[in-house]
């Protein structure tokens, strides 16, 4: 071989070893919206909107270190449940800083004509009928039992009146699924039984029907309710 003749890789100077390409670094998990509960470890954190709508459900990363998979059921019950708490008390803080009137004030100008007694009795009739009828629909959702299983078969949970009684994880699943699987099938679980055994937001208002409208404008302005009745 001539002394000419090289390899290329002879001397130390002529090689430079391609750089190898390091993982880029996971990326630091992004705290979750909404009101935030957790367990006594730590590992589960809760977050539920400002109605107590479930948001999302995170483990911790090393959750099985702290937690046995067998008791994960019990964690995630405990951060559920102390974030509707924490999500209940703001709005009853909130209710007490907006200083909200027992009932709604009339937007439409009273009615004025002459109320006779036997209109009277409609009225009273009619917000008889529309009342009962808010209780039926409340009666349905309240004080039942609302059972949800997860698609993936893994979650089961009870509630009722928008509190999370039972939560059951099957242990297996739990001591080898990724935390995004279990996660996913915790949050769906928790946020339909929260939806089924919570009332329409709308039911829980004051009504403003027709005929509960007039009748809280009467109530609301004596004045008014003297002069219709013909007594002023």
């Amino acid at each position: 071989m001539s002394d000419d003749q090289r390899w290329g890789f002879e001397d130390a100077d002529d090689w430079e070893p391609t750089p190898k390409s390091r993982p880029a670094p996971e990326a630091d998990s992004a705290e979750p919206d909404g009101i935030t509960g957790q367990d006594a470890d730590r590992v589960v954190t809760v977050a539920v909107g400002e109605l107590g709508e479930v948001l999302s459900v995170r483990l911790a990363a090393d959750w099985r270190r702290s937690v046995d998979p067998r008791a994960l059921a019990g964690s995630v019950l405990s951060a559920a449940n102390n974030a509707t708490m924490q999500a209940l008390a703001k709005q009853v803080d909130e209710v007490r800083q907006a200083d909200v009137p027992p009932w709604p004030v009339p937007t439409r100008p009273p009615e004025t004509t002459p109320l006779t007694a036997d209109a009277a009795f409609r009225l009273m009739d009619a917000v008889d009928a529309e009342l009962a009828t808010l209780t039926d629909r409340l009666a349905a959702v309240q004080n039942q039992r609302t059972e949800v299983e997860s698609a993936g078969g893994h979650v089961r949970g009870t509630a009722m009146n928008g509190q999370v009684s039972t939560l059951t994880v099957d242990p297996y699943w739990a001591d080898s699924a990724r935390n995004p699987e279990i996660e996913g099938e915790l949050t769906e679980v928790l946020r339909e039984l929260r939806r089924r055994s919570t009332p329409d937001p709308d039911l829980t208002t004051w009504p403003t029907s027709p005929a509960i409208t007039e009748l809280t404008g009467l109530v609301s302005d004596p004045s008014l309710l003297l002069r219709r009745l013909g007594l002023s």
